[in-house]
């Protein structure tokens, strides 16, 4: 399966949800890396507790690398449609390892495929919680492929309204709620949508979801200000190397 493929599964051309999907990890897929590098561990997350995805709920889940890919398989079988929001990239000296990732895509996308999902089912937006964290510090030569998210790159209040959602959950892991989802998650709020969240592996214990106001919220140099600390590609996404600083000498 090439990566072109692996995104037309997780984001099909007649799904409610797939233009939120982000192509540029799947862009990067090689498929003789990711052929047999991982396999799909949905069936070992527990996903029973998260309500139904026939009623007007869209999930957030924000969890480390391919467990937060299992983490949206399991909620397929659940009746969601995981929408794949990694606006990183693949390349040599990465500094945040987005290869678990892209295997996990790529190895769930048969099973994902089986599931047959409703066109309108409600989405699950699935997120690397470790997008600012990076393995290896960032330097001259690395990849850097550090990510953030930003209120575009989600539906507006009106959008997931307008496809029934009313209640938004985060399944987040131990950093909880990030400072770029929150000016994403705060402009729901204001807007109506009921905010709840839970920790993925306290099962059933959802609460309500106050958002804190984040720094320079609704401010208009945000974005600009943000991805200047950042590297982005010709891909659409996040990712590319630090230039070697030149020594100035000639001969």
């Amino acid at each position: 399966m090439t990566g072109e493929e692996c995104f037309d599964v997780w984001a099909p051309a007649d799904a409610a949800w797939s233009e939120w999907a982000k192509p540029a990890l799947f862009a990067h897929m090689a498929p003789a890396e990711m052929s047999g590098a991982a396999t799909d561990a949905s069936g070992e997350v527990d996903a029973f507790w998260v309500p139904d995805g026939g009623g007007r709920t869209a999930i957030v889940v924000d969890l480390p690398a391919d467990a937060s890919v299992a983490f949206g398989l399991a909620l397929g079988r659940r009746g969601y449609r995981p929408v794949p929001v990694y606006n990183t990239s693949l390349g040599p000296s990465a500094v945040v390892d987005a290869a678990g990732v892209a295997r996990a895509l790529m190895a769930g996308a048969m099973g994902l495929r089986d599931v047959g999902l409703r066109r309108d089912a409600p989405p699950a937006f699935l997120l690397d919680s470790e997008r600012m964290a990076p393995s290896v510090p960032p330097g001259p030569g690395k990849f850097d492929n550090r990510w953030l998210v930003f209120p575009q790159d989600f539906p507006s209040a009106a959008r997931l309204q307008g496809g029934g959602v009313h209640d938004v959950l985060l399944v987040h892991g131990d950093r909880g709620l990030q400072d770029d989802l929150a000016h994403v998650f705060l402009r729901w709020q204001q807007a109506g949508i009921r905010m709840t969240a839970a920790h993925w592996r306290e099962s059933g214990r959802i609460r309500e979801l106050q958002v804190p106001r984040p720094s320079m919220f609704r401010q208009v140099w945000y974005r600009a200000l943000t991805i200047a600390r950042l590297r982005r590609n010709n891909a659409g996404g996040f990712g590319a190397v630090i230039p070697v600083a030149s020594s100035g000498r000639y001969g």
